[in-house]
């Protein structure tokens, strides 16, 4: 797995994130009201959320409108995240989806946290 370098003058979040070149963490998605269901890979994840690159980025606008209620789980050893958001943005070519935490359970919220202090240069 490669990670890029977090560069605070190129965000326009808040928050600190960690961007992964070639992501292993796979993550399904599921829309709370249709229960439509997409598969995707992580892109970069912060305290407030995840980027996800779909498998197949042609049917996220339709299935995932933006603030659309979802659920997810990430699969897979790397970390756990299970919980509740939000699409907060799809990309205007619809490679990317922008997905922001509404609950995550205490263990995700955790691993999380871990995950991101084994990046801090604090």
């Amino acid at each position: 797995m490669v990670y890029s370098e977090y560069d605070p003058s190129s965000d326009r979040r808040e928050s600190p994130r960690i961007n992964w070149m070639n992501s292993e963490v796979q993550v399904v998605m599921l829309a709370r009201n249709t229960k439509h269901r997409i598969l995707g890979w992580v892109i970069d994840v912060s305290p407030v959320g995840l980027k996800v690159k779909p498998e197949t980025p042609q049917e996220i606008k339709e299935v995932f409108p933006e603030w659309e209620e979802i659920h997810f789980e990430t699969l897979g050893d790397f970390f756990e995240l299970k919980g509740q958001g939000r699409v907060k943005w799809v990309s205007s070519n619809a490679n990317t989806v922008g997905i922001r935490f509404g609950q995550l359970d205490e263990e995700s919220r955790k691993s999380l946290y871990g995950f991101l202090g084994m990046w801090s240069t604090d």
